[in-house]
């Protein structure tokens, strides 16, 4: 009897820690790998990053530019066809903004889609993002500029500048490109306007289920004091891990 029973605690023993190490690697798997089957998933995220130049009212010259750098990034979120699940979005919304890797020069701030007007700036305070951006989940099909996304799926923006780069002044004569030449015209170099932030990508459903994932962006890549604009993506299937929260 005590044979059996010195027998018995341990198979007890054995699968209680067969069952603690099974829990264990599925509670790992989750945090490294995410929801499986999102039914909403980001196909891409692209950044496109440029320069230009605001200028100065009542100035003796006839360019008189405040050099800015600027980062749009455009998200693409799709239905997962792989997922059977009638699902709608509620809202989208970044979150949690923080500067990972601050640039040597410059003051980074954030913007949201209504900061552009037929494709002009407006870096006014009321067009900053403080604590988050939303977008709504909408019937119709995406409008950016009025912070709405097709409940379906569609593309959300967001705009990240470095502004106090420095000033600009030529005579009426000189040819003036708005992109990234300017910064090299002021003494700016890539590596010093070399930056990476981080924020939280949030996807609500009319369900209540919510996804969220952290993304993490650099900007600008590329040789853009020469080239002018620079540009790359990354594949959210591949690269944003979402959890359910």
């Amino acid at each position: 009897m005590e044979r059996l029973r010195f027998f018995r605690k341990n198979i007890i023993i054995l699968v209680s820690a067969i069952i603690a190490i099974f829990v264990v690697s599925v509670i790992l798997k989750y945090h490294v790998e995410g929801e499986d089957n999102l039914p909403f998933q980001v196909s891409k995220i692209m950044v496109i990053s440029n320069a230009y130049g605001m200028q100065k009212e009542n100035t003796e010259y006839h360019w008189d530019l405040d050099v800015i750098q600027n980062n749009d990034i455009y998200i693409d979120i799709v239905k997962n066809k792989n997922s059977e699940a009638q699902e709608i979005i509620d809202k989208i919304i970044f979150s949690d903004f923080e500067i990972e890797s601050a640039p040597k020069k410059g003051k980074i701030v954030k913007y949201n889609p209504q900061s552009v007007d037929n494709g002009v700036y407006r870096n006014e305070e009321q067009y900053e993002i403080s604590q988050k951006l939303e977008y709504i989940g909408s019937e119709e099909k995406s409008d950016i500029k009025n912070l709405q996304v097709s409940n379906q799926g569609g593309l959300v923006f967001l705009r990240i500048i470095n502004q106090n780069l420095g000033n600009y002044s030529a005579s009426e004569t000189e040819e003036i490109r708005h992109d990234g030449t300017l910064l090299e015209k002021i003494g700016i170099t890539d590596d010093e306007i070399f930056f990476s932030i981080s924020f939280d990508l949030s996807i609500e459903l009319k369900s209540e289920k919510k996804y969220k994932a952290r993304v993490t962006l650099e900007m600008p890549r590329g040789n853009l004091t020469k080239e002018g604009t620079t540009n790359y993506q990354i594949f959210g299937t591949e690269e944003l891990v979402f959890k359910r929260y």
